[in-house]
């Protein structure tokens, strides 16, 4: 079994991709995100357990309904099945990361914008 054993801070800072893997097994998947000001993820529902940590930015989630704010440091828990939106409300990009429990998202997915992810759902 491989361990994983990175500074996820940095690599975070440093990512620019929209969504990029940065690791993955058979029980998890690690993913970073870069939201650009004023954009979202958009509304997605996932079969498992999401838990992300914001590294820099101002945003806000919105999981059922319940909209909460975030900021650097902050961790939310996005339980299986439930409709999620995370937005960038602030000036800078909104940088993050997520583990998924179990993987939610295509083994190595790596998309520069939002508009090459939803492409790729397509």
């Amino acid at each position: 079994m491989a361990v994983f054993n990175k500074d996820i801070i940095k690599l975070v800072e440093a990512n620019t991709y929209f969504q990029k893997e940065v690791y993955i097994d058979d029980n998890c998947q690690v993913v970073m995100m870069h939201i650009e000001p004023g954009d979202d993820i958009g509304e997605e529902t996932h079969d498992a357990d999401q838990t992300t940590f914001f590294v820099s930015g101002e945003g806000q989630t919105v999981v059922d309904g319940s909209r909460q704010k975030v900021s650097d440091n902050h961790l939310i828990v996005i339980p299986k099945g439930a409709l999620h939106n995370i937005i960038n409300k602030g000036d800078a990009p909104l940088k993050l990361f997520t583990v998924y429990s179990p993987p939610a998202e295509e083994p190595g997915v790596a998309h520069k914008t939002k508009a090459d992810a939803e492409a790729a759902e397509d």
